[in-house]
């Protein structure tokens, strides 16, 4: 089903750079007779190189085109859209499990003599001797053995894990996930101004990289919250700083008549 589902996106989308990049991305995972799949932002990000900000504003697009559905009352264990591809429902890609092998117009309904039928009228078989009694293929015998056996210990080198393969942090172990309830804390708190998916996307993120585990998940979201809020207030009413010897200092509006001459102007 991905498959045809790729070919649907490199056949008949309109979608172009990073929106086209997530598609397939989406597509790739996607199963069933809906054509749909699970694709955090995360996920996202990592399969089309882009940035977490051009990521969301390609759903964004995608989802206006028509291109792209949100399968609603669904979240994958990590809080994950699952998103479907509607153009793809139904598509089979060309060359697909319903082609044929293209048979040969010139190919003559004769068969190949074999076994006495092959000998010329007249001719006898001679029975080989010394060199000639060697069989064909085990002339090449000892390199074919040679590059069985060095395949074999190419096999056998680990491989470096795909992203999917890597051993999951414990705040994946623990499912963490972010609730309504929490959502409606944070907004009830802070406001609207505060990106709340993009913060528990940094958030979850920086406890894959740290690899270690919290006793309760959801004060720990919290407490990120609060502090991305106060550096986020802070921020903005910090003042301008100007450079001066010593350090810097909050920027002031010099005096006009500093710049005054002896003329008066």
């Amino acid at each position: 089903m991905s498959l045809d589902a790729q070919d649907w996106v490199w056949e008949h989308s309109t979608s172009k750079n990073t929106a086209r990049l997530a598609l397939l991305a989406i597509a790739d995972k996607a199963s069933g007779p809906d054509v749909s799949a699970y694709a955090g932002t995360t996920f996202l990000v990592r399969r089309t190189r882009a940035s977490r900000t051009a990521v969301i504003k390609a759903i964004d697009t995608l989802l206006e085109s028509g291109e792209l559905e949100v399968v609603e009352g669904v979240k994958g264990p990590h809080g994950e859209t699952r998103y479907r591809i509607p153009g793809a429902k139904g598509h089979t890609r060309k060359g697909g499990t319903d082609s044929v092998p293209v048979q040969n117009p010139n190919r003559s309904g004769k068969k190949t003599p074999r076994g006495t039928e092959s000998v010329p009228g007249g001719s006898t078989i001679r029975t080989p001797r010394g060199s000639e009694s060697v069989p064909h293929n085990a002339v090449n015998a000892e390199n074919t053995d040679t590059t069985q056996r060095r395949g074999e210990q190419a096999d056998a080198r680990p491989s470096h894990p795909a992203p999917e393969d890597i051993t999951p942090s414990p705040i994946d172990i623990d499912g963490f996930t972010i609730t309504d309830a929490m959502r409606a804390w944070s907004l009830k708190t802070f406001g609207p101004g505060l990106d709340v998916d993009y913060e528990t996307a940094q958030f979850i993120d920086h406890f894959r990289a740290q690899n270690v585990r919290r006793p309760n998940w959801p004060a720990e979201w919290q407490k990120w919250i609060r502090r991305s809020a106060k550096f986020a207030s802070e921020r903005a009413t910090r003042p301008p700083l100007r450079a001066v010897s010593g350090g810097w200092q909050p920027y002031k509006q010099p005096d006009p008549s500093a710049y005054a001459n002896d003329l008066g102007f």
